[in-house]
Formats: structure tokens, C-alpha cells, sequence
């Protein structure tokens, strides 16, 4: 029994730890809320400053693009080619051989105006770290991986040598993200004079949702956290303090 009462102690811990954390994760989603109520729709022709914008992603100053990896026209690209072990191992260590992207910047644009869009903005999960971005982007995402024992025809930009002097043990990886043309867009962030860039403090969006689904998403995850809360709280704190008080009573 006493192993028992042990076991259900730290049970119940790791259950209050894991109400905490949704918690955590449900204050977030409140502070975003928050800021996108406070934030109201502006014209990108007059919007200066933290502003909420609709509109739809256009080609940028040097026209449509052609993404290297895909051969699809978008209004812009990130290409990079990693090399890595072909297998799990203790080393997970990566070169970095390749990375380019689109001459310039796509534009956001609505009736009033156009601005164009920090890449930041598109390519969150990799240049933005916090909060964390739960809507979906603009992005479309292409992988290749080449392997001796698995050939895969890479486009032009890959330098011949590379595919060449790779070794069995190794593999290449080339990822593609492009946004096409004319995709509608809600997002929020701050214009300035070079366009619309990540917020200074705070939530950061570029997504296909609108801003009422931005909104419904936001207050349904807080009503789950909210349950969630209570009953890993009511959960952990029971077993604990159940466990806790028959091992004082038992010692």
C-alpha cells in the first residue's frame, strides 16, 4: 500500500503541473484575445503603427516568381538544402548548403493601399519564437530528400558537386516554402515606412483564417483550457492530498 499511496502522490502532482501549464497556455490565448479585440481592421492605406489588416497577398516589385524546387509561380520563395546523417544517431548535426529567397518581398493589399510584407511575418515557426502562431499561414511547404541508395532528381540550384560527393551515410534535404499569389490574408502586426513587421511586444499573425475565425479559434481554446484546468486541478490535488495524508497517518 504504501507503494501505492507513493505512486498516487506523484501522480498527482504531475497532474496539478499539467493544469499549470494549461493555465499558462490559456492566459496566453487570453492576452491574444485581448489584443485582437482591442485591435480594430484598419485600410492599409492610412493603418500606421500596431494595426489589424484584410487583404490578399500580391506579387512584390520585381513581379511573379518561380519557386526553384516546385516550378510553381508565387509571390515569394525560401529554399534551403541541408545535408545530415541518413540516420538516427548521437550526432544531429546539419550543414547548412544552400539557402536562398525571392529577390523582394510579397505585398498586402486591399482597396486603399498596398505594403509590403515582412518574411518574418510568412515564416513564423522559424524566425518567430513567442507566442506561438496556431492559425494556419500562407505558407506551402515542398520537401525533397536525396540518398545514395534513394536517388531523387534535385533542381538546378543544387551545385552537381554536392549530389555528387555525397556519402551512403549521409542524405540531402531541400525545403521549399512559398506563398502563392492573391491569397486572402488576415493579419496583425506594425506598418511602418518598410511595411508591415512583426509587432514589437506581443502577438504577431499572418493567416488564411479571417479575423472571426482568428477570434472563435482563440475563445473556444480558452473555454477547453479552462476545463482542462479544473479537472487536472481537482484530479492532482485529490490524489495528492489522499496519498499525502494516508502516508502521514501510516508512518
Amino acid at each position: 500500500m504504501m507503494v501505492v499511496a507513493m505512486v498516487a502522490f506523484c501522480a498527482g502532482g504531475i497532474l496539478v503541473g499539467g493544469a499549470v501549464i494549461f493555465l499558462l497556455l490559456m492566459l496566453g490565448d487570453l492576452r491574444a484575445l485581448w489584443t485582437l479585440r482591442r485591435t480594430p481592421v484598419a485600410p492599409l492605406g492610412t493603418a500606421r503603427g500596431r494595426v489589424a489588416c484584410e487583404g490578399s497577398i500580391e506579387y512584390g516589385p520585381d513581379g511573379p516568381q518561380i519557386a526553384p524546387a516546385s516550378g510553381e509561380d508565387c509571390a515569394w520563395y525560401r529554399v534551403t538544402l541541408v545535408r545530415e546523417p541518413s540516420r538516427a544517431s548521437s550526432d544531429d548535426s546539419h550543414d547548412v548548403l544552400l539557402e536562398i529567397t525571392s529577390p523582394s518581398p510579397p505585398c498586402l493589399a486591399d482597396p486603399s493601399g498596398r505594403v509590403p510584407i515582412d518574411p518574418r511575418l510568412l515564416d513564423q515557426g522559424r524566425t518567430l519564437h513567442a507566442p506561438a502562431q496556431s492559425e494556419p499561414g500562407a505558407l506551402i511547404t515542398t520537401d525533397l530528400e536525396h540518398r545514395v541508395d534513394h536517388p531523387v532528381r534535385m533542381p538546378h540550384i543544387v551545385p552537381p558537386d554536392v549530389v555528387r560527393d555525397l556519402r551512403p551515410s549521409e542524405r540531402l534535404r531541400l525545403t521549399e516554402v512559398r506563398v502563392p499569389s492573391g491569397v486572402p490574408v488576415f493579419a496583425l502586426g506594425r506598418i511602418t515606412a518598410a511595411g508591415l513587421t512583426p509587432s514589437l511586444a506581443g502577438l504577431s499573425l499572418l493567416t488564411t483564417d479571417t479575423r472571426a475565425q482568428v477570434i472563435t479559434t482563440r475563445r473556444e481554446s480558452i473555454g477547453m483550457g479552462g476545463t482542462l484546468v479544473i479537472w487536472f486541478g481537482l484530479a492532482g490535488l485529490i490524489l495528492a492530498t489522499g496519498s499525502a495524508a494516508w502516508l502521514l497517518t501510516t508512518a
